[in-house]
């Protein structure tokens, strides 16, 4: 399923000869591995690890990511018959690329991506426009409330804005997650697929394909970065900073931590005759190695 090039070897191994050959000077490589959200209605966003199909598994390597099999995974939505992504690569090809990578004497980057799969009749309401269903297959900068900030009745500002923004991390915590039997377990929550399962997940299984050098705790949420709580403080910028805490307990001192930020989004925000630079508690905090 993934030889398809003359040579007779992998597509990835194939890719990973083509750079080499091609930019020799390159030093370290991106590792995109993505899970699925499925509403830009943070508190009701689930982000999930998805698959093309559910009929026919891995011979020799089943396929097995965030903690659930083949048959328990949800499938990526079809257009005209066709995925409209591929889906999520199993946990065990995870860690094959990473050593792959290291033996090919790169450094490897681990970057978490969320992809949104909502298609056209998803019935969702748009929190941003009021109308009945969201776009198709929005950027994961729109995440954002119910009701998105400058809209009438949005809970930008109060306590609810934060409840909201806590149900899209979710309660994953690191100790939910153990190595055994050369995969990584999750003992949490079975329902709950907040971002911090996402991210929790990956670190522990970086952390057992023998390490990874820098680690990227999630990329591009604009429009979560920008939610406001009480007092004017920002809430998803304060589970982030939790998350690369305990990123760096999975990973270790040695491994370079960032959230990749959007330009509008490091740029800063501005909004009610104010400008804040929301991001800067991130950037300044230990944890955080690079902007």
């Amino acid at each position: 399923a993934n030889v398809n090039t003359p040579s007779g070897k992998t597509d990835f191994a194939v890719s990973l000869q083509q750079l080499r050959e091609e930019a020799p000077l390159v030093r370290s490589v991106s590792l995109v591995v993505s899970w699925f959200g499925d509403d830009l209605r943070c508190g009701a966003c689930k982000v999930r690890p998805k698959v093309e199909q559910r009929a026919v598994d891995g011979r020799g390597m089943p396929w097995r990511a965030g903690g659930i099999a083949r048959q328990a995974a949800a499938e990526v939505p079809r257009v005209e018959g066709k995925s409209v992504y591929g889906g999520t690569p199993c946990d065990q090809s995870v860690v094959e690329a990473i050593r792959a990578i290291g033996a090919a004497g790169l450094e490897v980057m681990f970057y978490p991506f969320v992809l949104m799969d909502q298609i056209a009749g998803n019935a969702r309401p748009d929190p941003w426009s009021g109308a009945a269903e969201q776009p198709a297959l929005p950027w994961r900068g729109r995440i954002t409330l119910s009701t998105a900030p400058g809209r009438d009745g949005s809970p930008d500002r109060s306590a609810a804005a934060e409840a909201e923004v806590a149900a899209f991390f979710g309660q994953a915590q690191a100790a939910h997650f153990t190595i055994a039997g050369g995969a990584v377990v999750y003992s949490g929550p079975v329902d709950d697929w907040g971002l911090r399962r996402f991210i929790l997940h990956y670190a522990k299984l970086c952390a057992l394909a023998g390490g990874v050098d820098a680690f990227c705790i999630g990329s591009e949420l604009r429009g979560l970065t920008a939610i406001r709580g009480t007092g004017d403080g920002f809430p998803s910028v304060a589970a982030l900073q939790a998350l690369a805490r305990e990123v760096r307990a999975i990973l270790g001192p040695a491994v370079k931590i960032s959230y990749a930020a959007d330009w509008s989004e490091y740029a800063g925000l501005s909004v009610d005759g104010n400008r804040y630079f929301q991001l800067d508690p991130l950037w300044a905090d230990p944890d955080i190695d690079f902007i």
